[in-house]
């Protein structure tokens, strides 16, 4: 969230850097559930349909991949849907 690139996309959007990653997993077909508690913060992680993030944009946040999961997701490994079935954990 404070990586001067994201901030750049963010900022040329006039969005903020988490509407950027939701729009961008949103593209992705991902299901994104952000949390948050503040109202103002909830009421903008709905504002994500109203811009489109460039080939470039993309390609950029794609870069980021450090190969590296918080949640490796092993209890649905062998599912037909399981996005990470080919990795190694």
């Amino acid at each position: 969230m404070e990586d001067p690139k994201l901030k750049a996309i963010a900022e040329r959007l006039d969005k903020t850097v988490a509407q950027v990653l939701i729009r961008y997993q949103i593209d992705r077909g991902i299901i994104v559930i952000p949390k948050s508690v503040t109202r103002s913060r909830i009421q903008s992680n709905f504002q994500v349909l109203d811009f489109k993030l460039s080939a470039e944009d993309v390609q950029l946040i794609d870069s980021f991949d450090c190969n590296g999961r918080l949640v490796p997701m092993t209890a649905s490994l062998g599912h037909k849907y399981h996005p990470f079935e080919n990795e190694e954990f």
